[in-house]
């Protein structure tokens, strides 16, 4: 009809039929998820600077290389004809939201482990052998720190460092199976009957001592004891340097082995140094004269412990509280698992801790102080050996730190960090939860028992 106008396109083949234009304002809509995405990733890690940001590859990392992308992608859809950039932001958009799934597949794992712990705390009936068994010694979730501080300890020599001797204790939930060990008469994860006779070695550290999620037989200490049968653990979950120096001053000098081991893990013992160092009664093990306490808990010390204990236990957890300890949202939008298996996952800045240098002097001059020998082991993280790209450098900041500290102190190291290296599949030395292995234990284990030897020659 004469004066009308079509405000369509012809296609390829002359038919007249119209096609979908994009408008400039829509290929600006598609690409603000992708802009907005990794503006939030900016903003996090300035707003984080110290741990993102205050170094150069972190910088690059966190802060530089998503304000390019995200500057990107309004580039295309400013200044590309609309159509190709509503594709570039309909297909950035595509991309980003199939990882985020894929990322929120990957941490379910971790989650629904922890669910399953949570399910057997709380306030609800206990009839069952399974939900009651374990009921007398600390929850999964907690330390012997926290312990402590529930029972408002105010001296070294008030805390419960140990756990509650005799009593059974709820270590894990794996593969959905509770796993359980019945503590010695110090509160650890040994067999009572290692007490029996004077030990040769004493390893004392966190939950990578403990064994977390390990049948004993299967732990650093249990594989240590394959090789020196005389070999006993004062190692606690949630454990630091600080809480390690005043386990060794506590039941050290009871115990008085041939040797003293103590295990820094590189995943969160710098932290944790941060936490503890901040904590008045722990910080007294580095008092000229430190009070360390009993090795054995008083009647008083257990009966007001266990009134601490059963009330954890009857603290109910929902599934808002493991979400939010898991950290689960906050790692499917950094899409943390995926960049691990890239290899851009980089750790936070690691800052000086001068301290820790004070607390391997103590502890050396404490063991030798019975004419025994002290050895520190250095225990890396899985995720270094993660990745197609190499970002071993980025977890070397604490390591070199760890090492410095020892050689000015004249400490013995055993560095996990190359022994494990060295492997086929570093990564088959860590179970799914970041700790040890069978495999990674019995490594770890003849490394340990190797220095050792080579020290007695």
């Amino acid at each position: 009809m004469a004066g009308v106008k079509s405000h369509g396109s012809a296609t390829a083949d002359g038919s007249g039929e119209k096609s979908f234009s994009p408008s400039r304002s829509l290929a600006v809509f598609l690409c603000l998820f992708p802009v907005v995405y990794c503006l939030a990733i900016m903003a996090y890690a300035l707003l984080n600077f110290s741990e993102y940001g205050a170094d150069v590859p972190r910088f690059v990392r966190y802060i530089a290389a998503p304000g390019l992308i995200a500057a990107a992608f309004m580039l295309c859809a400013l200044l590309l004809p609309p159509r190709k950039g509503a594709n570039v932001g309909l297909g950035a958009s595509a991309v980003l939201i199939a990882l985020l799934i894929v990322e929120t597949i990957l941490n379910a794992r971790m989650v629904i482990s922890m669910l399953s712990l949570a399910s057997m705390l709380g306030a609800g009936p206990t009839e069952s052998e399974e939900i009651a068994r374990g009921r007398d010694g600390i929850p999964p979730t907690y330390t012997s720190k926290n312990l402590s501080s529930e029972m408002e300890v105010e001296t070294l020599e008030q805390a419960l460092l140990g756990g509650i001797p005799g009593e059974e204790v709820l270590l894990c939930s794996q593969e959905g199976a509770p796993l359980y060990y019945t503590a010695d008469r110090y509160g650890f994860n040994n067999d009572d009957a290692v007490h029996d006779a004077p030990l040769d070695i004493v390893v004392v550290g966190d939950s990578f001592v403990e064994g977390y999620c390990l049948d004993r037989p299967d732990t650093f200490v249990g594989k240590m004891r394959d090789l020196r049968p005389r070999t006993a653990s004062i190692g606690m979950r949630g454990g630091g340097p600080l809480y390690e120096l005043a386990l060794i001053g506590r039941y050290g000098q009871e115990f008085q082995p041939d040797w003293v081991v103590m295990a820094f893990f590189a995943g969160n013992d710098w932290e944790n140094l941060q936490r503890e160092a901040a904590t008045p009664w722990l910080a007294e093990a580095l008092t000229a004269n430190p009070q360390y306490g009993p090795t054995r808990p008083t009647s008083q010390q257990v009966e007001l412990a266990g009134s601490v204990i059963d009330g954890l236990w009857a603290k109910d957890i929902s599934a808002r509280d493991v979400f939010a300890k898991s950290s689960f949202v906050r790692n499917i939008v950094a899409l943390n698992q995926i960049w691990g298996l890239v290899g851009l996952d980089y750790p936070k800045v690691s800052h000086d801790q001068p301290i820790y240098g004070d607390i391997l002097a103590r502890a050396k001059a404490m063991t030798e102080s019975w004419g025994g020998k002290f050895v520190l082991v250095y225990i890396p993280q899985e995720v270094r050996y993660r990745g197609w790209l190499d970002k071993s450098f980025l977890y070397d900041d604490v390591r070199s730190d760890v090492l410095n500290a020892a050689a000015a102190h004249d400490v013995e190291v055993v560095d996990l960090t190359e022994v494990f290296a060295e492997a086929e599949n570093p990564r088959a030395l860590f179970a799914s939860d970041g700790h040890f292995s069978p495999a990674g234990s019995a490594v770890a284990a003849r490394a340990l028992d190797a220095r050792i030897s080579a020290l007695e020659n």
